[in-house]
């Protein structure tokens, strides 16, 4: 006799629900990439450089100090060559700006203007060269803004590029030689937070179904932020594979093995959505132990399968058996949740032998190595020459940027403003080349530095002695650079301290208690964000490829691609239905991402994004329902269902005109008929919803006609 049990709660922990809460409103939040040892490191460099100086007492090491943190910034993390191109080329073009830029700002504010433009335009070109370099770009320009405000005569200019070459080689040193880290360290994190995902979203759907809730709004939640949540969490793990190359050797082998995580995590992800379909209606009534005990036992395979992804040396043998015993758990239940657990029980399995050492290189070649299309490379001078052009973004961009800066540096040096070049550094790290994604960066700065402004005025008060300011510079180190990758906003929050205490530390003449330097590190953050957000809505702004409107297309037109490729059942390869279900995840994301910002932009009405949310939501339910159909073991047998292939294809060529505002008929999908099963019905539905959206937007616009 079965019996009741206590339902389950959603266990994951209150930082991963924050997380999904600021990811629903376009805001980056990845606790996985808490680096801790890297914050040690960094926080070691920056220390030894302050203590240095206190003990020589010698003010101008300060630079080696921020020298040391700005290198520590510039690794890209990585294979050993790739991070000492990265750390190495700042050191060096660091020490050159530097030096080179103080001595001629010393000939006065004109030619500090002119020097600091030219810097900043060449340095914002590295953006050709990839996200390393212009993480290494951005980093020089702010280095060219801070020189900016030290002007000094050639021999102590040169003197000052001394310090600089000294913090950032000790940095250098320190990171790639005597601290070493795992160069796929930040990878691994990024892969097993896809597990972590998978494990919170199945601990929900667990605790929904045990619930016996329908049509809750919990399920709708469910639905939306779980599956943002784990496609973002996915394609932030690709991307950080993809930046290492294949290689030789040890570094193929990890790079295969995590892409081979990856994709077993895409295909439990499939599962995932094909159960949150399938159980929203059909949740009445408490289940029994035995109804549950297959996601039960999925639950913890995820979490003891994403322990191993972080390992250096994963035990496959641990997996396989968590595998063996889900497959065993699953056999007995003959619906949906038992064909999920023996999917995701095969995934599991599958990823096990990827990870298995290979034999031979035949062996390792059956390995998938899902990469994305090889792209053209380009050689550096052809990048340069393409970056260069008059039309190119980059030029646009690297111009903008100079032109705001070098704007900011005038006002404020003729208003005299103190600490003047955090306002300069601020411009410059907030501007993206689209408006779009400057403004959010903008809030984050904001906040981040006034929290931590006031944080820095209280720490200056209660911390009045020298050794107790320098007690605390090591631990705001370690902890802005271990919250680099996670959140912007903390990162500037623990930055901003760290910044007026080592100032503090190392000029206390310019103000006895640090209050002042606290309030003018938040003023001049705050001024030079907003100048540098008004720059980029002003000066040739950049926006995005497409409207939303259009994206909204691209998503039902996506999602219904997919629909289609399903219902043909047999006749579609495994590879083109998952390489469609994920071009359905990123096209309804990316609609979802941009409606949201519109929200906080205040154009809820005139988008009419009310609308524009029901569509999305019918989406993610037609996902569902193809996913479900596509798991159905009634569909794999027999010819494809040419009657439901019509409709769905005739809905697909009008929907997209339809959405995007252009007159299209409609009226031929009534004649296409629908067949009564869930596919046919979830795109009525997203018929319905678009001809809605429609409706709304040409109502809109017959009215300001």
């Amino acid at each position: 006799m079965s019996h009741a049990h206590t339902v389950p709660t959603d266990r994951s922990s209150p930082l991963s629900r924050l997380a999904r809460w600021l990811q629903a409103r376009s805001f980056a939040l990845t606790p996985e990439q808490i680096g801790i040892t890297e914050g040690l490191r960094a926080a070691t460099a920056v220390a030894l450089m302050v203590t240095l100086a206190l003990y020589l007492d010698q003010p101008v090491l300060s630079w080696a100090a921020f020298a040391a943190f700005w290198a520590c910034l510039a690794d890209p993390g990585g294979p050993f060559g790739v991070r000492l191109r990265a750390m190495g080329g700042f050191a060096l073009i660091g020490t050159v700006l530097a030096g080179a830029i103080s001595a001629v700002a010393a000939l006065g504010h004109g030619w500090a203007a002119a020097v600091l433009f030219a810097a900043l335009s060449i340095c914002c070109l590295s953006r050709v060269y990839g996200p390393a370099a212009t993480q290494v770009g951005v980093l020089a320009c702010c280095v060219a803004v801070v020189a900016v405000g030290y002007p000094m005569p050639p021999a102590d200019a040169l003197r000052l590029s001394g310090v600089f070459l000294l913090g950032s080689g000790w940095a250098v040193a320190l990171c790639l030689v005597l601290w070493p880290i795992h160069p796929y360290a930040p990878a691994r994190r990024a892969v097993a937070a896809i597990y972590t995902e998978l494990g919170d979203m199945t601990a929900e759907l667990l605790a929904l179904h045990s619930s016996g809730a329908t049509q809750d709004a919990r399920w709708k939640a469910h639905a939306a932020e779980h599956r943002r949540a784990v496609r973002d969490t996915i394609e932030r793990a690709r991307a950080a594979v993809g930046r290492f190359s294949a290689g030789r050797g040890a570094g193929r082998d990890i790079r295969r093995a995590l892409l081979a995580a990856i994709e077993a995590g895409e295909r439990i992800f499939a599962g995932l959505i094909a159960l949150g379909y399938d159980l929203e209606p059909h949740a009445a009534g408490t289940p029994t132990d035995a109804d549950t005990l297959p996601l039960r036992q999925l639950r913890a395979a995820l979490v003891r399968t994403g322990r191993q992804v972080l390992r250096s040396a994963p035990d496959g043998t641990l997996v396989a058996y968590e595998a063996e015993v889900l497959d065993r758990v699953a056999r007995p239940a003959y619906d949906l949740v038992g064909r999920v657990a023996q999917v995701c029980a095969q995934a599991l399995a599958d990823l096990t032998r990827a990870w298995a050492p290979p034999v031979d290189d035949g062996a390792l070649a059956t390995v998938p190595e899902n990469d994305e299309a090889p792209r053209r490379r380009l050689t550096p001078a052809r990048a340069l020459r393409l970056a260069l052009a008059p039309s190119s973004p980059i030029a646009r961009h690297a111009l903008r940027v100079a032109l705001v800066v070098t704007a900011t540096y005038a006002v404020t040096a003729y208003l005299d403003v103190a600490y003047a070049y955090w306002a300069t550094m601020a411009a410059v790290v907030v501007m993206q080349p689209q408006a779009a994604t400057t403004w959010p960066r903008t809030l984050e700065r904001v906040v981040g530095s006034v929290i931590g402004g006031a944080a820095a005025a209280f720490l200056a008060v209660a911390l009045p002695t020298p050794l107790w300011l320098l007690a605390a510079i090591f631990p705001l180190a370690a902890a802005t650079i271990a919250l680099r990758s996670v959140s912007y906003s903390l990162f500037v929050t623990f930055l901003t301290p760290l910044f007026v205490l080592v100032a503090d530390l190392l000029h206390p003449g310019l103000n006895a208690h640090g209050e002042g330097i606290a309030l003018a590190r938040a003023f001049n953050n705050t001024l030079g964000s907003l100048i540098g957000l008004a720059g980029c809505l002003v000066l040739w702004p950049e926006r995005e490829p497409k409207g939303f409107p259009h994206k909204l297309a691209a998503a039902v037109e996506a999602n219904m691609r997919y629909a289609i490729l399903v219902v043909r059942a047999g006749h579609t390869p495994y590879a083109e239905i998952d390489a469609a279900r994920r071009a359905a995840g990123l096209a309804s994301t990316a609609a979802e991402v941009t409606r949201q910002r519109m929200v906080l932009e205040g154009r809820r009405r005139k988008a009419h994004l009310d609308e524009a949310a029901a569509l999305l939501e019918t989406l993610r339910r037609l996902a569902g329902a193809a996913t479900v159909a596509w798991l159905d073991e009634r569909t794999i047998p027999g010819p494809p269902d040419a009657r439901r292939i019509g409709y769905c294809e005739a809905a697909t060529a009008r929907l997209g005109a339809l959405v995007r505002g252009v007159a299209t008929d409609d009226s031929a999908l009534a004649r296409e008929g629908e067949p009564p099963d869930d596919i046919a019905r979830a795109v009525t539905h997203v018929v319905q919803a678009a001809k809605t959206y429609a409706h709304a937007m040409a109502a809109d616009a017959k009215a300001r006609a």
